[in-house]
């Protein structure tokens, strides 16, 4: 997903600013350096009071490592200030978060073998009450003895309780959505076999995926949705937020691929020269002409050759390997779910072989890799090592034969003379005929597909979904498989590198056991120790978040007259998990590394910082610290797209990690539909009178109740009528479910200049308890098309006494 490129080049250039506030402005000049290098920039925070107002001057002259993959010139301003919402609290007890606990599933050395293993009953229900004693396990035939034995389930809670927080603060649902090791629940990988499924069941790949994200996707669940050709890196990752696995959705289509079951359609004339000879072959040949034939049977499907099948088949099984190894990072056991249109081990054709003095005429299996067995067994191994279960779907549903026309499709439709057909007969009961000159062995075909799908769940203790078109019963198979037996035992034969065959039984009756079919039996190497920046760049590249520094983290956008968004990026870091050390003169020293950047839709970094702030706070900015946290501000410049923010904090002394990531759309203002700004929220303390100067919210969002709330968004592209626009806007503060406040509707005074307008609103909160809010901002356009007529903006916000 991140790729790291050569490191780059900057020049400080000096900025005046509004004010007479003299600045700097990191212009980055591209140049390529021969290794990567890290801790480009160090910045001295020797008095955070002054910083509150200035940009930060960055000393020593410096390589700065972006982690980019799209090389572009871009500008950042970044600030380094200590956060001012809420009230100066006491020094607060500090305490470190628990370290990142290690969950490997699968751990396979000369002392200790560990696998997993689902037993089901009779009724294909997961058994939970079974004890080490009726677990037996067999290694190449051989007992073993079975040291250790786990129930893990995965209907139970997650494993931790509570809310995020910094500083003792709570942190808005988007930081909380970032889930830790703690929080996992479940694994699920979906890879979408798009070389081998056809186009008309490319919908219902759509529709099982959405009923699976809306309905059956739990809290605490990792989800990503992967293609074998047609994906793109941002939409491929895993995730728990919702907005990124629709969009990965939406984006599956039929692909046109060199190697695609369904792209390589043979002529018009082969096609009617094989059909005619089908028919000539035919007791029934008079009846026909090859031109009604041919008009019959327009939508059947074309075989491949049979090298361009093994090739399809080994691109498959080449994605599953490498979305096996890239799960090894994650905890637990994790689920694989390939939907495929079949992976054929073996290609059927004619041989002659000689019966009783006569040749006959037979057809013959042969596997297109060689030693099918020996590339099965590695996919297992690597399956075991990463906790890995290879569940598949055949997602053609119960089309028992390949090249037979569907009813649905136009001049296809039944045509037996029992129901009145013109023709009647043919291969099929209801007349549909296959054409034997395009398939050599239909049936030899189907079963070589579903072997293919068969063998990769049984070796790894998965579940095969074939010949059926309930996908939504098969799901559910594979999810009741989440809950799952842990077994511990020392393996008695010594490690010869060779593949060791696991077998596991149990003491019930009408037990099922669903485990992998063995290992290669060399150990695990030992992990090497990790630099800094390799330390860094694996943090931003997982899908789970380190929570050993607590980080909490906000984007917010409006538009540029060029069609980009300018973006602000707030972070704010809990000061309670940094190291300080106290010198002779009483100031409190901290080093830390900040690193942030942000992934296109193709995966690629588009803009970027990297920092290393080193603090030396008076006691009273300490305790300040310690109370409200640090934030760091950074800024960019992005066109229309999907985009994924990261960030990854490091304590310099421990190396303690906090990571945090947030997905952004940008609309593409071009295209003139009505859009609207990020919600910028502020705190207004009346009391000043005309004076108050309204102070912008943190990353924490919090509100001490006896401030109003202002709020502000810009709204882009509104229709006119008469030179003026109709557009109606409402204001709504909820908490959960129950709706505080809902202001009426009423017109958007603004006027607009530029093809934009502002909607600026306040709102006290006095009265209200102290507690997480949600408030949502409704446009409405009604001289706009129906479609896109209301625009809806929602930000949570944190009000306190």
């Amino acid at each position: 997903m991140c790729v790291v490129c050569p490191s780059q080049i900057f020049a400080l250039k000096p900025k005046q600013k509004s004010g007479g506030r003299m600045g700097y402005v990191l212009r980055w000049r591209l140049r390529t350096i021969g290794r990567l290098l890290y801790n480009p920039r160090v910045s001295k925070v020797a008095d955070p009071t002054a910083l509150r107002t200035h940009t930060l001057a960055v000393v020593g002259g410096h390589q700065m490592n972006k982690l980019f993959a799209t090389l572009l010139s871009l500008t950042l301003t970044f600030t380094v200030v200590l956060a001012q919402t809420g009230p100066t609290a006491q020094q607060p007890q500090r305490s470190q978060p628990p370290a990142e606990p290690d969950e490997d599933i699968v751990r396979i050395t000369t002392e200790l073998v560990q696998v997993d293993a689902v037993v089901t009953d009779k009724n294909d229900q997961v058994i939970p009450d079974l004890k080490l004693e009726d677990f037996k396990i067999y290694e190449n035939g051989k007992r073993q003895d079975l040291q250790f034995m786990e129930y893990v389930s995965a209907d139970a809670g997650p494993r931790t309780e509570g809310t995020i927080t910094v500083a003792g603060h709570a942190v808005e649902p988007e930081a909380a959505r970032n889930l830790s090791a703690h929080d996992l629940r479940r694994v699920f990988a979906f890879v979408v076999d798009d070389l081998t499924i056809p186009f008309e069941d490319i919908v219902t790949v759509r529709n099982m995926l959405t009923d699976f994200v809306d309905n059956k996707m739990r809290e605490g669940d990792l989800v990503a949705i992967v293609r074998t050709v047609g994906g793109s890196g941002l939409m491929q990752q895993f995730t728990s937020d919702k907005r990124i696995l629709h969009r990965a959705i939406s984006q599956i289509r039929p692909q046109l691929h060199a190697y695609s079951a369904f792209n390589n359609l043979p002529s018009a004339d082969k096609i009617n020269t094989d059909r005619a000879q089908a028919v000539s072959e035919t007791p029934l040949a008079t009846n026909f002409t090859p031109e009604a034939f041919g008009a019959d049977n327009a939508n059947l499907d074309d075989t491949e050759e049979g090298t361009t099948r093994g090739l399809r088949a080994l691109a498959t099984l080449v994605t599953a390997g490498e979305i096996v190894n890239s799960m090894k990072l994650l905890p637990g056991r994790k689920n694989m779910v390939l939907l495929s249109g079949g992976i054929p081990l073996f290609e059927t054709g004619p041989q002659q072989v000689t019966v009783g003095g006569a040749p006959v005429t037979i057809e013959e299996g042969r596997s297109y890799f060689g030693n099918i067995n020996y590339l099965l067994r590695q996919l297992t191994d690597q399956a075991s090592r990463a906790g890995v279960v290879i569940n598949t779907m055949d997602i053609r549903g119960l089309k028992s034969q390949r090249g037979v026309s569907l009813y649905t499709d136009p001049g296809n439709e039944a045509t037996s003379a029992l129901f009145g057909g013109a023709n009647g007969g043919g291969a099929g009961v209801f007349g549909r005929r296959a054409s034997p000159g395009m398939f050599d062995n239909l049936a030899l075909d189907t079963m070589s597909a579903h072997q293919g799908l068969q063998a990769l769940a049984d070796a790894t203790g998965g579940v095969s979904v074939i010949n059926t078109d309930n996908f939504g019963a098969g799901l559910e198979r594979v999810m009741a498989r989440s809950s799952y037996y842990l077994l511990a035992y020392r393996p008695s034969e010594p490690f010869d590198g060779k593949f060791h065959k696991l077998e596991i039984k149990v003491n019930r009756p009408g037990a099922k056991v669903y485990n992998r079919a063995g290992y290669f039996a060399t150990a695990d190497a030992p992990p090497k120790e990790a630099t800094r920046e390799q330390t860094i760049i694996k943090a931003a590249m997982s899908p789970l978040a380190k929570r050993e520094v607590n980080l909490a983290g906000t984007l917010q956008y409006r538009f540029m007259p060029d069609n980009r968004a300018d973006i602000d990026i707030n972070l704010v870091i809990d000061a309670n998990n940094l190291d300080f050390k106290q010198d002779a003169t009483g100031k409190y020293h901290a080093t830390f590394d900040v690193v942030g950047f942000v992934v296109n839709s193709r995966g690629q970094s588009q803009d970027g910082f990297s920092q290393t702030i080193i603090t030396s706070f008076s006691p009273e900015e300490y305790k300040q610290a310690l109370a409200n946290g640090i934030s760091f501000t950074g800024h960019a410049a992005l066109p229309p797209g999907n985009y994924q923010f990261r960030a990854v904090v490091r304590e310099g002394e421990t190396g303690r990690l906090g990571t945090a990531s947030q997905y952004l759309e940008v609309p593409d203002l071009s295209k003139k539909r009505l859009t609207m700004s990020s919600l910028f929220l502020y705190g207004v303390d009346l009391a000043q009178g005309n004076k108050a100067a309204p102070q912008p919210l943190n990353a924490l969002r919090q509100l001490p109740r006896k401030l109003d709330l202002r709020y502000a968004a810009v709204i882009y592209n509104p229709k006119l009528e008469g030179g003026k626009p109709q557009l109606r806007s409402q204001l709504i503060v909820s908490q959960g479910s129950r709706i505080v406040f809902k202001a009426p509707e009423q017109l958007v005074a603004g006027q607009v200049q530029n093809g934009q307008t502002a909607e600026v609103g306040q709102v006290s909160l006095a009265k209200a308890r102290p507690g997480r809010y949600m408030l949502t901002l409704v446009i409405t356009d009604p001289l706009a098309d129906k479609k896109a007529q209301t625009i809806v903006r929602s930000i949570d916000f944190n009000l306190v006494d």
